[in-house]
């Protein structure tokens, strides 16, 4: 969240290097995602296009017609992505990159494929969907993530010989082999007898990539142990128990705060090491890659920091030398120090200090950088896939709006260009993550591909107002589910919604005035004045829709 850093107004001890990049490259205030959440996110930064393009996201990327990284693999970029995330491979956003690290835990692809079941069981409770369609779909979708799990197998047992990535204490503690056994046998039960396989879906009883992954995280929480600085970790987390209880914005959300605070305290980083990886191990991954790659050929990286997401605070993942430990624990001392020093600080302090701890990661990369040797030659994109809830959790009272709303907090993100060359520029131009490829293409002298919907934001043309779309947990679906966009200007942003079935009218469901009303909080969709001076918002979302349904 852009609110979360000191240049975007939170305190200076939060984001002090960020800060500084932003001060001295191109910085876009009024940046905004086209898709929220991640999955919704990717397709505008990997190929520059709306969620809902080509049929939709059930695919990802993989009816675009090209991606970003496969413009500069064409003209002679080596290219990598370290990839925190999980999607399946059909996917495509592997497409145009060289080398691509899958760096997420067993459980993310059992939890992703959970929302596409959960979204299948409620519609069969809700007759959308006969029991025949229903199985056959969810059978579908589990061969695929089965398949997925297989090559995400094979894919870690090559890692082990390429040298490229580090050993971890979360990768390093799976048996590949057995899981890639254990599916593969998944797999022909499926094939045989799909019913039986998928019914347990149904039922709600425990299905068998959920045993698989259930038994390899018991056999690996039995392996780690707690370390001396997790412990230390931990320790400041419980002396700052009761600030992270009084600092909140509300007693409710000191409630929350309060309980991930006592999470950490009693279990420290044991948890997160289920999921995803620390930045310092994504830094160190991408130090070793580019140490291999062909020197004076110009590359292309995307890195993934999931830190501020899952609250993480240290490279808690990595066997790291002790003065690099040292000095992730005493920055972190200095940041929570620094926020409860602050009498009108307000947020949440876990929050704040994982966006902290991500300052370091860049700093540590700009560093590398220098060292190398080619930092002078480096455009540095810094950019979030969308926005978030933690520091106000329920500034809206409702915890759960975080995947079906379009409000700006959870849309606005942050947007940095630094390199040498750049001229140091603060913007309040309304920017849209498609914009970021094509904005990059115009740097390095590279013309936009007709398929993408971004533009370079150097050039004098500011966007009337940016778009995005959003269909709710679950499965891409334009037929059974809603098709919604939200259309914003700096004045108004309405939201769309045209329900299922071609004969349905569709609706402005929100209207908000962002000049008198920026939190959103009073709805308009009902005024009429209000709706007469955002008619041309309202024309552009027809248009689309029609444009997503035909």
């Amino acid at each position: 969240m852009p609110s979360r850093t000191g240049v975007g107004g939170n305190l200076p001890c939060v984001s002090p290097f960020f800060d500084s990049l932003a001060s001295e490259g191109l910085n876009f205030s009024n940046a905004f995602t086209m898709g929220n959440p991640t999955e919704f996110a990717l397709p505008g930064l990997f190929a520059s296009s709306y969620l809902l393009d080509n049929g939709g996201y059930r695919n990802g990327i993989a009816d675009r017609e090209v991606a970003f990284a496969e413009v500069l693999k064409r003209i002679g970029y080596s290219t990598s992505a370290f990839f925190t995330i999980f999607r399946p491979k059909n996917d495509e956003y592997h497409r145009g990159f060289d080398d691509f690290y899958h760096l997420y835990d067993l459980q993310v692809t059992e939890k992703n494929f959970m929302n596409t079941a959960n979204w299948y069981v409620d519609a069969l409770g809700r007759g959308s969907i006969e029991t025949a369609e229903c199985k056959s779909e969810l059978s579908i979708y589990y061969k695929e993530y089965l398949e997925d799990v297989q090559r995400y197998c094979e894919s870690w047992i090559d890692y082990g010989e390429n040298g490229v990535l580090p050993e971890s204490k979360i990768f390093n503690n799976i048996n590949y082999r057995i899981v890639g056994e254990r599916v593969k046998m998944n797999l022909e039960s499926l094939a045989a007898n799909p019913d039986k396989v998928v019914d347990p879906i149904l039922t709600g009883d425990r299905i068998g990539l959920s045993e698989i992954v259930g038994k390899e995280v018991r056999r690996r929480k039995k392996v780690l142990k707690p370390t001396f600085l997790d412990l230390k970790f931990r320790a400041q987390v419980l002396r700052y128990c009761g600030a992270m209880f009084n600092r909140s914005t509300s007693r409710d959300s000191g409630k929350d705060t309060f309980a991930l605070a006592l999470d950490r305290v009693l279990h420290g980083q044991s948890n997160l090491l289920m999921r995803y990886p620390s930045g310092g191990y994504v830094l160190e991954a991408f130090k070793r890659w580019h140490g291999k790659h062909k020197e004076g050929k110009p590359f292309y990286s995307y890195m993934k920091l999931l830190d501020a997401h899952e609250l993480n605070l240290y490279s808690h993942d990595l066997n790291q030398q002790k003065d690099e430990q040292k000095q992730e624990y005493e920055i972190f001392k200095k940041c929570l120090r620094g926020l409860c020093s602050e009498k009108n600080y307000k947020g949440n302090l876990l929050y704040d200090c994982s966006v902290r701890y991500v300052d370091q990661v860049l700093h540590r990369l700009v560093d590398y950088l220098k060292k190398a040797n080619i930092l002078k030659d480096t455009i540095l994109v810094i950019t979030a896939d969308h926005g978030g809830t933690y520091p106000n959790i329920p500034v809206r009272g409702n915890k759960s709006h975080r995947v079906n709303a379009f409000y700006d907090e959870l849309y606005r993100i942050p947007l940095v260009f630094s390199g040498e060359g750049l001229e140091a520029k603060s913007s309040q131009s309304l920017v849209s993550s498609v914009d970021i490829g094509s904005t990059l293409l115009y740097l390095i002298g590279e013309s936009n591909p007709p398929s993408f919907r971004g533009r370079s934001l150097l050039s004098d043309v500011e966007r009337r107002y940016v778009m995005s779309e959003n269909q709710g947990r679950g499965p891409c679906d334009l037929v059974r589910k809603p098709v919604r966009v939200c259309i914003r200007s700096k004045r108004f942003k309405l939201v769309y919604e045209k329900p299922p079935g071609k004969s349905e009218e569709g609706f402005v469901d929100q209207l908000y005035d962002l000049r008198n009303d920026p939190d959103e909080m009073v709805n308009l969709k009902s005024d009429a004045d209000a709706l007469s001076d955002s008619e041309d918002l309202l024309k552009v979302a027809r248009n689309r829709t029609e444009e997503i349904v035909s």
